[in-house]
C-alpha cells in the first residue's frame, strides 16, 4: 500500500535540509511543493512574523471522497539542534548519523510517513474522509508555532500526530500540563572579603531555597525541575542579584498547583530569612490532555495496529507536543508512532522498515477512522 523505497528516499532528502528551530524556510518550501503536486490545496502562514525566524506553519487541504468529520495529519518540521554538516549513515536496515550531529529523524520521519500517507491514498484511490495536513514550525521550542497557528481555519476535530517512538505497537494518549517558573532574587552586593556582613547573598539566598524542595520524579504523574541558575558579577562581590528557572508537568492539574505553590513557599521563605527581595512568576506552557476508549481516532489506530498483527498499548508521556495544544483546541489528537529512536541525542537512528510500517499504519488508521465516520 506505501511504497517503502519512495519513502526512504523522501527521508533521506528531508535529513538533508538543516530545519533547527528558527530556519525552516527551506524545508517549509520544500514539502509546500510536495503537497501541491500530490493535489492539496495548500498555505504556508505568517506565524514567524510573530515567533521570529523563517518559513511558517504547512497547512494542506485534500478533499475527501467520503463524507464525514474531517481529520488532521501533524508533524513538526524543525529538529531539536542543527543538522548542518550531517553525514548519513546506512547499515542494512538502519539510519543514522555518524555521530558529529542529530540524524534529524525527529521529526522529518513524522513528516515523510505523512507526504507518503497522503500520496497512498491520492495514487490508489483509497477512499477518505476530508484530511487538513499541518506541518508545524518551531515544535521543539515550546510548541511556538501550534500555538501561532488560526485553527479557525481547520474544521478537523479529530486527528493524528505523527511525533511518536520507536516501537510500532505504542500509541500516545495522555500528556501532562506543563508550568514554568522564574525565581528572580534581589539581596545586596559588598565587598566578600572586606564587608561581607552588610550583603545579602542572592546565590545563597537561591541555594537555600532549592535546598527545601523536592526535585525530580515525585509520583507517577508528577515531576519537577530545577533548570538555569544565573547570578553574580565576580568572586569577591558578594551577588546581589540571582535568577533560578524551573519547571513543573504532571497529569494532575492539581497535583501540579500544589508543586508550584510548595516552590512558591520556598521562595518565599529563604528570601524572607536572609532579607532579600523576590519576584516569582508561573507561566503555563501548554495544557495536559487524556484520549479516552471509545474515541474514534484511538479505535482506528487500535484497529490499525492489530491489522499488522500487533496489540497496541496505551501510552501517558511526560513530555509536550502539538498534540496538546490542538487538543486545547478542541481537536482530539493520538500520537502515532513514527520509528524514531535516541531522539534529541547524537546516537539517534531509525530502521527504514519500522518506518515504513509506521506509514502503514497511518494509512490504514485513515482507512478505518472513514469507516467508522461515514
Amino acid at each position: 500500500m506505501v511504497d517503502p523505497r519512495r519513502l526512504k528516499a523522501l527521508f533521506l532528502e528531508l535529513l538533508r535540509i538543516d530545519s533547527a528551530g528558527g530556519r525552516e524556510g527551506e524545508i517549509c518550501d520544500f514539502v509546500a511543493r510536495r503537497l501541491e503536486e500530490i493535489g492539496a490545496e495548500v498555505e504556508v502562514d505568517d506565524a514567524s512574523k510573530r515567533i521570529g525566524g523563517t518559513g511558517g506553519n504547512v497547512i494542506a487541504k485534500f478533499p475527501g471522497q467520503r463524507k464525514g468529520p474531517s481529520l488532521l495529519l501533524n508533524a513538526h518540521l524543525d529538529t531539536v539542534s542543527s543538522t548542518e554538516g550531517l553525514k548519513i549513515i546506512e547499515e542494512e536496515d538502519l539510519i543514522r548519523s555518524d555521530g558529529t550531529t542529530i540524524l534529524g529523524a525527529d521529526d522529518k520521519a513524522g513528516v515523510a510517513i505523512v507526504l507518503e500517507a497522503v500520496r497512498a491514498l491520492s495514487e490508489q484511490s483509497i477512499p477518505h474522509v476530508p484530511i487538513e495536513v499541518v506541518l508545524t514550525i518551531r515544535e521543539e521550542k515550546g510548541l511556538l508555532g501550534a500555538k501561532a497557528l488560526d485553527t479557525s481555519k481547520l474544521s478537523a476535530r479529530y486527528g493524528f500526530v505523527l511525533d511518536g517512538g520507536e516501537r510500532e505497537d505504542e500509541l500516545v494518549v495522555e500528556a501532562p500540563t506543563h508550568d514554568n517558573f522564574v525565581a528572580v532574587i534581589e539581596g545586596k552586593a559588598a565587598h566578600a572579603g572586606v564587608e561581607p556582613e552588610k550583603g545579602v547573598n542572592a546565590i545563597a539566598v537561591a541555594s537555600s531555597a532549592i535546598s527545601r524542595v523536592k526535585w525530580g520524579r515525585l509520583d507517577e504523574l508528577t515531576t519537577c525541575n530545577v533548570g538555569l541558575i544565573k547570578g553574580g558579577e565576580a568572586r569577591n562581590i558578594v551577588p546581589d542579584r540571582c535568577e533560578v528557572q524551573g519547571e513543573a508537568r504532571s497529569r494532575d492539574k492539581r497535583r501540579l498547583e500544589e508543586v508550584i505553590l510548595a516552590i512558591r513557599a520556598a521562595f518565599e521563605g529563604a528570601a524572607r530569612e536572609f532579607g532579600a527581595k523576590l519576584e516569582f512568576s508561573v507561566e503555563r506552557s501548554y495544557e495536559g490532555y487524556k484520549i479516552e476508549e471509545g474515541e474514534p481516532q484511538l479505535e482506528a489506530a487500535k484497529s490499525a495496529i492489530r491489522s499488522l498483527g500487533m496489540e497496541p498499548k496505551l501510552l501517558a508521556s511526560g513530555g509536550g507536543t502539538d498534540a496538546n495544544i490542538f487538543v486545547q483546541r478542541g481537536i482530539r489528537c493520538v500520537i502515532l508512532p513514527t520509528g524514531a529512536a535516541k531522539v534529541h541525542t547524537k546516537e539517534e537512528y531509525i530502521r527504514p522498515s519500522v518506518l515504513a510500517r509506521c506509514c502503514q499504519i497511518l494509512v490504514r488508521a485513515i482507512e478505518e477512522f472513514t469507516r467508522r465516520a461515514t
